[in-house]
């Protein structure tokens, strides 16, 4: 239906149980018709060790579907070819200075955020980074980075912020351990 640099609109039709469905999403693919096997994005979830404890980055960024900045986790798109932990350490260091120094652990590859919207999947990585140089975000990009203790994280959520939906589970989880998986 549209297709421009980042995104398509695509109008599909499927028979499920002897009935005709027919849909409209939004796709990142080229090859709508084959099966998602590898995430278009990474989702990084990078942990910082402080004097202070243990820091999660998080980052505040604009975002023009809801014209305003919300909390998230750093993330981006999967080049072609490319391995999801490189993607994780060329963004991160992209959008906040830092650098991963260890790769924790991964997600499954196929996570769908908005599967009734969108055939977009991503992929969570846990990593462990240090403070590098300043960030060098794209031209098109407004991130400051957020830098949480346990403590900080807490107040953080009490707050009226908008939470990205992939980021606020996480948090959760955490402040109800009450710490940082390291």
């Amino acid at each position: 239906m549209s297709d421009t640099k980042w995104l398509k609109l695509v109008e599909a039709e499927a028979e499920i149980q002897g009935r005709t469905k027919q849909w409209v999403y939004c796709s990142r693919r080229r090859d709508v018709e084959q099966p998602i096997k590898t995430p278009d994005a990474v989702v990084i979830v990078p942990f910082v060790k402080h004097p202070e404890g243990t820091q999660l980055l998080l980052v505040r960024e604009y975002r023009m579907p809801i014209n305003q900045t919300m909390i998230a986790l750093p993330a981006g798109l999967v080049d072609p070819g490319e391995r999801c932990e490189s993607t994780a350490e060329r963004e991160l260091l992209e959008e906040t200075g830092y650098a991963v120094t260890a790769v924790l652990d991964k997600s499954p590859p196929t996570l769908f955020p908005s599967a009734g919207l969108t055939d977009e999947c991503f992929q969570f990585v846990f990593v462990e980074a240090e403070y590098r140089g300043p960030a060098a975000p794209e031209a098109s990009e407004e991130i400051e980075v957020v830098p949480v203790t346990i403590e900080g994280l807490r107040a953080l959520m009490a707050g009226t912020s908008a939470f990205c939906g992939r980021t606020w589970p996480l948090c959760y989880q955490y402040l109800q351990m009450s710490k940082f998986p390291i």
